[in-house]
């Protein structure tokens, strides 16, 4: 059999012409892009620093920053993030744009601020963090319950411990707890899913799969303390 000619190759066009593409059309829709990124808002905020992103930087970028501190809400959103040549030099910009956008939009200021470190300080004085926020007068600082836990386990063991996980993992245990309802319909739905083959639902249910799915709150402190 006789096959005709396949045809000639399209011109397929160059990285530059489709990141140049890219960034006009990023550009015509800025305006709704900064909108979208600055109408996040939260009634629980939490604030971090990691040296992980700023490792990557690469390029004229390498060596520009040291920490990149970064403030989230209650549903993991992104309010702001700020690359910083030290830990917690330089935020007080950060800090008072946070407060103008909350007055701004009309909105009440949060209820509490989750942070890792400069939260402890007697009553009557004022930690760093306060004066950061003078414009949240009546905002809570709390360490970060992750960073309460690493504080506990410094006390007996080190996370190059083979059973450093498995304790933190009971120590999790001991201090939040799965919502009954939340849990009680993911059981139910993955029951379903698993009827026809027969398998045990506690054993298929992923972590994951409870993370997607159900909230966690902590248990309290009187039955924290007795499960220890």
């Amino acid at each position: 059999m006789n096959f005709p000619e396949p045809p000639e190759p399209s011109v397929v066009p160059s990285c530059k012409w489709l990141l140049s593409v890219y960034s006009q059309d990023i550009l015509t829709r800025l305006d709704d892009i900064k909108a979208k990124l600055t109408s996040m808002l939260g009634t629980i905020l939490k604030m971090d620093s990691t040296k992980k992103i700023t490792k990557k930087l690469a390029g004229t970028a390498k060596g520009t920053a040291l920490w990149l501190t970064s403030v989230g809400n209650e549903y993991g959103q992104i309010l702001m993030s700020v690359l910083t040549a030290q830990e917690g030099a330089g935020l007080d910009p950060m800090a008072a744009d946070l407060v103008r956008r909350y007055q701004r939009a009309g909105m009440d200021p949060p209820v509490a601020l989750y942070v890792d470190c400069g939260c402890c300080a007697a009553a009557a004085e004022e930690t760093k963090l306060k004066a950061r926020f003078s414009g949240w007068p009546d905002l809570i600082v709390r360490l970060d319950i992750w960073h309460f836990m690493r504080r506990l386990a410094l006390g007996c063991t080190t996370d190059a411990h083979q059973l450093y996980p498995l304790f933190m993992s009971r120590l999790s245990a001991c201090i939040f707890e799965w919502d009954a309802a939340d849990l009680a319909l993911l059981r139910e739905a993955k029951s379903q899913q698993l009827q026809s083959q027969g398998l045990d639902v506690d054993r298929h249910l992923s972590r994951e799969e409870l993370a997607l799915h159900c909230r966690r709150r902590t248990r309290g402190e009187d039955t924290t303390i007795e499960l220890h």
